[in-house]
């Protein structure tokens, strides 16, 4: 017999228990489902956390839908995960059990979203998850998204020659990597990523948000800073987060005039070496814009590989609400949430 409770700070033992035991044998258990990156997307405003349990009474959490909750005088947004990517959905073990606990957390996630009359309710699929069937169901009628993220399988990976040559041309150049942190450190890797940004026209994580996940109580355990610096001076960083398996690319920055030394080259290698030391069987790259994009074909020198992945969007509003709301509004009043498909606002509405 399932029930589905709402987890408090004080289940935070038992999921982590759970997510430790379940990421041994499931892949789709990433960094992003612990205590640690809920408490910094609630530190920084994102929104209201909501995370949801299946629970056997003979054998405690037997799975999870973190999900968060945004409240605006626009309405009502739930997403499950903010920010990013195939990053959440239901999380739980393969097998006969899988479809019941989906069916589960997810047909109580839609009530709850109906009774507070939703905007948008979004549900990513987990990654690598291949059965749809489930979200089928209990998001009937949701406009589903179809999208594809790219990985490293990290124990026979084979680099690209380009990624060789880059390398040593680094190594000629005297580029030093370095994982110690210090405050000091994070404010010019944070601001390094900030030109970034605004540079490429990117949403920017605050300054909490980076500063959480290079807290020593994260860092080693959840997450690794490296920094990348030639003659002294900074040009490069990439934060990694871990996962039990799993190693996530998180923020790569570097130098707009520093890039031709190749410093997100050397810092991704020192973290890939790091991360089979680890006994970390996938490096996930996260989504990429588009199949022709440079972000892609950058990933692809590294042998990736790649994994569908669906996002499923339900509004229990109208849908010419939902479409005269503008991206502007939800940009503004729902940052990190997948509330709607920018490409499809127009739909539904009457000229």
């Amino acid at each position: 017999m399932i029930r589905v409770v709402q987890l408090r700070p004080e289940d935070d033992e038992s999921l982590i228990a759970f997510l430790d035991a379940l990421g041994q044998t499931s892949v789709s258990v990433l960094a992003y489902h612990y205590p640690f990156y809920r408490d910094m997307l609630q530190a920084i405003g994102v929104g209201e956390p909501m995370y949801l349990a299946a629970l056997r009474e003979d054998k405690g959490i037997a799975g999870l839908l973190p999900v968060f909750m945004r409240r605006s005088n626009l309405g009502t947004v739930f997403c499950s995960l903010p920010f990013f990517g195939p990053n959440a959905g239901v999380i739980c073990e393969a097998g006969d059990a899988a479809r019941e606990i989906e069916t589960a957390l997810l047909t109580d996630l839609v009530k709850r979203a109906e009774t507070e009359r939703a905007l948008s309710c979004s549900v990513y699929t987990p990654l690598f998850a291949r059965d749809y069937r489930t979200y089928d169901s209990a998001l009937s009628n949701a406009v589903i998204v179809e999208k594809f993220t790219q990985y490293v399988d990290v124990a026979s990976v084979s680099w690209d020659q380009s990624i060789q040559y880059d390398l040593r041309k680094a190594e000629r150049e005297g580029l030093d990597v370095s994982t110690q942190v210090t405050a000091d450190r994070t404010r010019e890797f944070y601001a390094i990523y900030a030109q970034n940004c605004r540079d490429h026209d990117i949403p920017l994580k605050p300054f909490r948000c980076v500063e959480m996940l290079a807290s020593p109580e994260v860092l080693g355990r959840h997450s690794a800073l490296y920094y990348a610096f030639r003659g002294g001076e900074m040009i490069g960083g990439l934060l990694v987060l871990w996962g039990p398996t799993i190693a996530s690319y998180y923020i790569p920055c570097s130098l707009p005039e520093a890039r031709s030394l190749q410093p997100n080259t050397v810092l991704i290698a020192a973290a890939l070496r790091d991360a089979e030391k680890r006994g970390v069987c996938v490096w996930n790259w996260e989504s990429s814009p588009t199949r022709d994009s440079g972000v892609y074909r950058f990933k692809k020198k590294w042998g990736s590989l790649e994994s569908n992945y669906r996002v499923y969007v339900k509004t229990f509003r109208s849908m010419d609400e939902v479409c005269r709301l503008g991206r502007e509004a939800i940009s503004r009043e729902f940052p990190f949430f997948y509330v709607w498909p920018f490409d499809r606002l127009a739909e539904g509405v009457q000229a």
